[in-house]
């Protein structure tokens, strides 16, 4: 990396950031690593207080060796940064953490991930320290997730499979992703404009806020609580509320989703026993993810349920009244009867991995035949969508779901994006 310190007012169209001298946080642009593309950023870098920033001249353009265009007085000023501000702890710190790097197709859903996940850990760090999330960095977050979702749902339900697997116990910070990556798809499903969605997707990161305010020990157990512990507990969506409106500019959509998101339809929920025409839809769609991923992950002591079986709990929370029958409906379809990562057995005897979902043939998955009739592992899965008839006139379909576990089978090296055979 060719890196350089120079002031903000030699910065030119082409140049690629990698660093800025404030904090993340102080600034409207989540990542301090993106090529200079328009006048406007770097009007509104100035905006915001940024005086020398880090170009890397190995990935964009250098300083120009011609005089300025703003004249000799102003070239000389540039040409001599004042050395404090170089040496500055805040243009060291955000040069090594970086951010969420700027939406590129070209990049897996891994990365995304991964590059989301550092992103969401340093906003709940920054919750502990009394710093809220500033809109405009939240939103950076949603529109980077959001772009891949667009681009490739699928790829992303994959991940989170993978990310389950790989992770024994889940974070605030990873089932706050988590929730938001499955909003952003039901949102989809649902036919949203993209503006809601980034709404769903921004209530979704911070549903789970208030939790920052609460005894880190009660949090851990939050699952076991009963009593007053519970009762302290659901307080958390009123106090992420309040957290969050301590930096103005938060949307009110957004603080709905983090005060509703645990009412239900009936009136069974809390903190206010809220009925279905009284709470924001959007509400209601990071509601009925949250449920469901809290259903398929680890959490402490409490084992995570298999996403089958967490999928007809949602069918049974719709039946009770706890969340309206038509969002059940969208969810399920979203994420399929046999979700991403699922083990079943077909009825040709084969074992498969999920791999895929059919949004209108929910039973019929797409999936990677790992093992023949007999149990033997074939030497390249295949894969195969049930809803297609195969090459061979085979049908297909799901007979069983199989607990992994039990099955001593590693899910994960199913999932990743190796080449496979067409039956």
């Amino acid at each position: 990396m060719a890196t350089k310190h120079i002031p903000i007012d030699q910065l030119i169209l082409g140049m690629y950031l990698v660093g800025m001298d404030i904090p993340w946080y102080r600034t409207p642009f989540l990542s301090h690593k993106f090529t200079v593309m328009d006048l406007d950023t770097i009007q509104l870098m100035k905006r915001h207080g940024i005086q020398v920033v880090t170009i890397d001249t190995s990935k964009g353009l250098d300083v120009p060796s011609s005089p300025s265009p703003a004249g000799p007085e102003s070239l000389e000023h540039d040409a001599q940064p004042e050395p404090s501000r170089l040496k500055s702890p805040s243009l060291a710190n955000t040069t090594a953490s970086g951010g969420i790097a700027t939406p590129d197709a070209s990049q897996p859903p891994s990365v995304i991930y991964a590059q989301a996940q550092e992103a969401m850990e340093r906003i709940f760090t920054d919750l502990e320290r009394g710093i809220p999330p500033s809109p405009g960095a939240t939103k950076a977050i949603v529109s980077t997730i959001l772009e891949h979702v667009l681009s490739d749902h699928a790829a992303m339900a994959t991940q989170l499979a993978v990310q389950k697997i790989k992770q024994f116990d889940r974070s605030l910070t990873t089932h706050a992703l988590d929730t938001c990556i499955l909003s952003l798809i039901v949102a989809l499903e649902s036919g949203l404009d993209q503006p809601t969605q980034e709404l769903v997707g921004m209530g979704a990161l911070l549903h789970d806020t208030g939790y920052v305010r609460l005894p880190r020990n009660l949090v851990r157990k939050r699952d076991e609580c009963t009593g007053q512990d519970k009762t302290l507990l659901e307080q958390h969506c009123k106090l992420g509320v309040t957290v969050l409106t301590e930096q103005p500019g938060m949307p009110e959509d957004v603080l709905r989703i983090v005060k509703e998101h645990h009412e239900r339809s009936n009136g069974s929920g809390f903190p206010s026993a809220l009925h279905h025409d009284q709470t924001s839809q959007l509400a209601q769609i990071v509601g009925i993810v949250d449920f469901y991923d809290s259903m398929v992950s680890r959490r402490g002591t409490r084992p995570s349920m298999l996403p089958h079986d967490a999928v007809r709990q949602l069918f049974l929370a719709g039946e009770r009244g706890h969340f309206e029958k038509a969002l059940v409906e969208l969810m399920i379809r979203s994420i399929g009867v046999y979700p991403v990562g699922s083990l079943v057995r077909l009825n040709t005897g084969e074992q498969a991995v999920v791999v895929g979902v059919n949004p209108h043939q929910r039973l019929k998955p797409l999936v990677k035949i790992t093992t023949d009739p007999q149990g033997g592992s074939y030497p390249t899965p295949i894969e195969v969508d049930l809803a297609v008839p195969s090459a061979d006139h085979t049908v297909r379909s799901v007979l069983r779901v199989l607990d992994p576990t039990r099955e001593r089978v590693n899910i994960g090296i199913h999932l990743d994006n190796s080449d496979l055979r067409a039956a």
